[in-house]
Order: C-alpha cells, then structure tokens, then sequence
C-alpha cells in the first residue's frame, strides 16, 4: 500500500508560490530531481512510520534547492503558469 498526500494552497499565496517555483526548478533540472528523488527514497527507508522525522529530514535538502531555483528564476523570468491540475 502507498501513501498519495494531496496539497491544497491559497491561489497567490507564499506557499502556493514557493511550491510551484520548487515543482518546475526540479522539473528543468534533472540532476537536482534525482538527487531529490533520491534522499526522498532513503529517508522513507529509514522512517518508514514516522512522517515528522521524513520531513525534516528532506527540508535542509529542500532549501539547498530553493536557493537554486531563486537564482533560476531570476535569470529565467520564471512565473508560474497555469496549474496541472
């Protein structure tokens, strides 16, 4: 059995932003998604049952990323587009 989390945010707000920069960062930038992907996989391993201990585990990995992805926003006049929902 595998978990689906679903993530609902506030057209506009900081954190529908800040999602979306981080969505289509990774989805430019294949060395980064694997990386991601990849601590994603280890630390669902290691807390199996302990959803707390899997997120902060990501989020050192997740700002890292977000550095970037400001940086390629900026250079790239990255909006965000229409939802893929």
């Amino acid at each position: 059995m595998s978990r689906t989390h679903i993530h609902v945010r506030e057209h506009g707000s900081w954190s529908e932003q800040f999602n979306l920069l981080f969505r289509d960062y990774l989805r430019t930038h294949e060395i980064e998604r694997n990386d991601y992907a990849q601590v994603k996989i280890d630390l669902a391993k290691k807390y199996r049952d302990q959803r707390i201990a899997y997120v902060e585990g990501k989020t050192e990995m997740v700002w890292h990323i977000m550095q970037k992805a400001n940086v390629w926003s900026q250079i790239s006049g990255w909006k965000p587009g229409i939802s893929d929902c």
